[in-house]
């Protein structure tokens, strides 16, 4: 249980680094393209509800 406790700072920093990796790889995969383009849009559009 030390061994945890003494390395909890890099063990986050990985876990948090392979879950940012994901993130930013689910946001540029080709086929999230349109959807993300159609969610940056949205503060542009003047009052429209859908």
């Amino acid at each position: 249980m030390t061994w945890f406790i003494d390395h909890a700072p890099q063990i986050g920093l990985i876990f948090f680094f392979v879950v940012f990796l994901l993130v930013a790889v689910w946001a540029y995969w080709p086929a999230n393209k349109q959807k993300l383009e159609q969610h940056a849009s949205i503060p542009l559009k003047d009052g429209q509800h859908e």
